[in-house]
């Protein structure tokens, strides 16, 4: 894994076979920022998404390479990091899926970039109503 800050801005680049979310954690461990958001491209493998039903997720899981069309998200830094990344994924016939990412590994290369909102607090707390972690913004 590359890792470059600058200001508000990180880039990660990760190599083959990295752990997509384990990447994240580890490069937003620390952050004094409690609220950034997440955007990326580039391919995955042995990757899982989900669809909350509003009570869990209906999963599926893939071990093939996808291309990774559109990766978006949020990470609330307060306490522990808590990743929220959605992603568009196409396979090698151009059938696009998509979903909660909930876990994948980097398949040749993958470009992510998180933006720190700094002037916003945030922290992603339970909401027993909805049964999931919601983003609250202060």
């Amino acid at each position: 894994m590359e890792v470059a800050r600058r200001d508000s801005s990180i880039l990660l680049r990760l190599d083959h076979g990295e752990d997509i979310l384990g990447s994240i954690s580890e490069v937003v461990e620390g952050e004094k920022s409690t609220l950034m958001v997440v955007a990326g491209i580039g391919m995955l493998s042995e990757f899982e998404i989900g669809y909350f039903d509003g009570g869990s997720y209906i999963k599926k899981g893939h071990e093939e390479a996808h291309e990774l069309v559109s990766m978006q998200g949020s990470v609330s830094t307060e306490g522990t990091p808590r990743i929220h990344v959605h992603v568009v994924v196409a396979d090698k016939e151009h059938n696009a899926v998509g979903g909660h990412l909930l876990g994948g590994k980097a398949w040749m290369s993958n470009e992510i970039c998180l933006l720190r909102v700094e002037c916003l607090k945030s922290q992603r707390t339970f909401d027993p109503e909805k049964q999931v972690g919601i983003l609250r913004i202060q």
